[in-house]
C-alpha cells in the first residue's frame, strides 16, 4: 500500500485531485537514455489509477547533491506554496534529493501547504513507522552519493599514482594531449612559445602587469580563451612546476574558512604526487628561477597598494610575520602613526594573533643593522664576490645552437634530395619535411633571441654588483643623510628581512640579511 489511497476521495473544492509530477536525473547522459521519460510515464500511470489529474510535470537534469540550484524544483515549491496542486508524485524519494535533510525540508513544506505526496516505487505512509522508514531511505540515498564520490576520488587517485596526468577537461596552457587516453602531454608549439616568452620577459626585468598588457595588446588569447590577460594569470604560469618538467597531481585542496566558504590551498610538496614523464619541460630551471626571483623583486618594490609608502621602510616583503611568513602590511593609525601587521589572508590557518608593531621601532632597528654593514667595506667586497656567478644562459644557448645546426643540416639535405628526384609524391614528401623544419627553425630562433635578451639582463646585473661595492663606499660617510629610496636600495641589496611576533613573544623581532657578520640585534620591546 502506498502512502494513501485517493482513488475515491476528492478534495474540498469538489474536483479531482490536482497532481504534479517531479522527475530528475543527475546527468544529460541519463536524459538521453530516456530516464526522465520512464519516470514520467510511471508517475502518470500511477496518478491515472487513482483518478488524479496531472496538471504539471517538472523535469530536471541536475545532481541531487544541490537543492537550491535546481530551477524546476524551485518552481514546484513556489507552486506548492500558492495552492497550485494537491498531491506531489515522484518515482522515488531520492528523485527529490539524495540528502535526507533536503527531503525533510521539501516534505515539511508540503505538509505546511496542505499538499500530500506519494512515491510510485516505495510503500511509505506518514505514520511514525513510515517516517522512520523515510529517514532510513533518505540516509541510504545520501550514503550512496557519498560512496559514488569516494569511488570517483579513488579512481582519480589510482590514475595519477599510475603516472598518468589527471583526466581534466583542458590540458595546461602550452601543452596538448598526446593521444585520446589523455594520460600524457606533448608540447603545443603555438602556446608554448607564449609560455617561453612570459618567462623570458619576466627574467629580463619586465613586470607581470606589463607582460599581461603586451599579450592583451597583441590579441593573444588567454589560457581560458579570453581577450584580456591579467597579472594573476601570468604569475600562475610562472609558478607552475609543469613548465620545468615536473608535473604533479594533488597539488591543491579545498579548505573551509569559517564564515567565508572554501578556498583553494596548495598542499605541501610531500603530499603532492609527482608524474615523471607525463609532460616535457618548456623552460630551463635557471630561466624559471630568474623569472620567479624577478617577481619577488617587483613585489617588494610595488607601491601602488600603499598610500604613503615612504612611512614604512620595511613594507612590501622586507617585513614578515613570524607565525605564517606572510608579508607585513603598513597601516596608518590616527594615534600611533604607521604600524606593521600581518597581511596574510590565511591567518586563521596558522593561528596568527592580531598583533602590530610601530614602524618607527622596527625601521630604526633594521637601519642600524644596515649601517653597521655599510661601514665595513671588507664585508661588502666579500658579499659581491659571493653573488657573482656564471652565465645562467650558457648551457641553454649551447643547446639551442646545436639544435639549430641540426635543423639547418637537415634542410640542406632535403633541398638536395628535392633536386635529385622528379617523382611528384617524393617531392611533396620532401617539401612537407622542409616546411616542418622551417617551422622548427623559427621557434628556435625566437628561443635564441629570448635567451640573448636574458643574457643581457644577467650581464647588466653583474655590472651592477661592482657598482654596489662602489656605492656602499660612497654613502658610508653620510649614511644619516640618505633619502628613503637610497635606504630601500641598501636594504634590498643586502637582503634584509625582519621577522615579527606578538608582544608576548621572545624575541619580539629578528632581523637577518644575506651577509654573515655579528649576530643580528634582537628586539625585546
Amino acid at each position: 500500500m502506498s502512502q494513501f489511497n485517493r482513488a475515491l476521495v476528492a478534495p474540498t473544492n469538489g474536483g479531482p485531485w490536482r497532481a504534479v509530477i517531479y522527475c530528475r536525473v543527475s546527468s544529460a547522459g541519463q536524459e538521453d537514455n530516456s530516464s526522465l521519460g520512464t519516470q514520467e510515464a510511471a508517475c502518470r500511470a500511477y496518478a491515472a489509477d487513482r483518478g488524479w489529474t496531472v496538471v504539471e510535470v517538472y523535469r530536471e537534469v541536475h545532481t541531487g547533491a544541490e537543492l537550491f540550484e535546481r530551477p524546476q524544483l524551485t518552481a514546484l515549491r513556489d507552486a506548492m506554496r500558492h495552492d497550485g496542486f494537491d498531491v506531489l508524485v515522484v518515482h522515488a524519494l531520492d528523485r527529490l534529493s539524495r540528502k535526507q535533510t533536503h527531503q525533510g525540508l521539501i516534505l515539511a513544506e508540503a505538509e505546511h501547504a496542505g499538499v500530500e505526496w506519494d512515491s510510485v516505487t516505495e510503500d511509505i505512509d506518514n505514520s511514525p513507522t513510515g517516517q522512520i522508514l523515510r529517514a532510513v531511505i533518505g540516509g541510504m540515498a545520501e550514503m550512496e552519493r557519498l560512496k559514488i564520490g569516494e569511488r570517483t576520488m579513488r579512481g582519480r587517485r589510482a590514475r595519477v599514482e599510475a603516472g598518468k596526468y589527471p583526466g581534466v577537461r583542458r590540458p595546461p596552457y602550452g601543452y596538448a594531449w598526446a593521444d585520446d587516453a589523455r594520460a600524457r602531454l606533448v608540447e603545443e608549439h603555438t602556446t608554448s612559445a607564449i609560455v617561453r616568452r612570459i618567462f623570458r620577459e619576466l627574467a629580463a626585468g619586465t613586470s607581470a602587469r606589463a607582460v599581461a598588457r603586451g599579450l592583451t595588446a597583441e590579441g593573444v588569447p588567454t589560457p581560458a580563451g579570453k581577450d584580456t590577460w591579467s597579472p594573476t594569470t601570468v604569475i600562475a604560469i610562472v609558478n607552475h612546476p609543469i613548465y620545468v618538467g615536473r608535473p604533479v597531481a594533488w597539488r591543491w585542496r579545498k579548505e573551509h574558512v569559517n564564515g567565508r566558504g572554501t578556498r583553494q590551498v596548495e598542499r605541501p610538496t610531500d603530499q603532492q604526487i609527482a608524474l615523471p614523464g607525463a609532460a616535457p619541460a618548456l623552460v630551463s630551471d635557471d630561466l624559471a628561477a630568474a623569472a620567479r626571483e624577478q617577481l619577488s623583486i617587483n613585489k617588494w618594490r610595488a607601491v601602488r597598494n600603499n598610500r604613503n609608502p615612504q612611512a614604512a621602510l620595511l613594507r612590501a616583503g622586507l617585513g614578515r610575520c613570524g607565525y605564517c611568513g606572510g608579508s607585513l602590511n603598513a597601516v596608518n593609525h590616527y594615534r600611533t602613526g604607521t604600524n606593521y601587521r600581518c597581511g596574510n589572508g590565511q591567518r586563521d590557518r596558522y593561528g596568527c594573533p592580531g598583533f602590530s608593531i610601530q614602524a618607527a621601532i622596527l625601521d630604526a632597528a633594521a637601519w642600524s643593522r644596515v649601517e653597521a654593514i655599510l661601514k665595513r667595506p671588507d664585508i661588502i667586497a666579500a658579499e659581491v664576490k659571493r653573488l657573482r656567478r656564471n652565465d645562467p644562459t650558457a648551457a641553454d644557448l649551447a643547446a639551442v645552437d646545436r639544435r639549430l645546426a641540426d635543423v639547418e643540416r637537415k634542410q640542406r639535405r632535403y633541398v638536395k634530395l628535392v633536386g635529385d628526384t622528379d617523382e611528384p609524391d617524393v617531392v611533396a614528401h620532401y617539401q612537407a619535411e622542409l616546411g616542418f623544419l622551417a617551422s622548427q627553425k623559427r621557434q628556435l630562433d625566437e628561443e635564441r633571441t629570448g635567451l640573448l635578451r636574458q643574457r643581457e639582463g644577467w650581464r647588466l646585473t653583474q655590472e651592477g654588483l661592482g657598482n654596489i661595492e662602489a656605492w656602499c663606499r660612497s654613502v658610508a660617510a653620510n649614511l644619516s643623510d640618505l633619502d628613503y629610496d637610497h635606504k630601500r636600495l641598501a636594504l634590498e641589496a643586502l637582503g634584509v628581512e625582519a621577522r615579527v611576533w606578538a608582544a608576548n613573544h621572545q624575541p619580539r623581532y629578528e632581523i637577518t640579511m644575506n651577509i654573515d657578520i655579528v649576530s643580528a640585534p634582537t628586539g625585546t620591546r
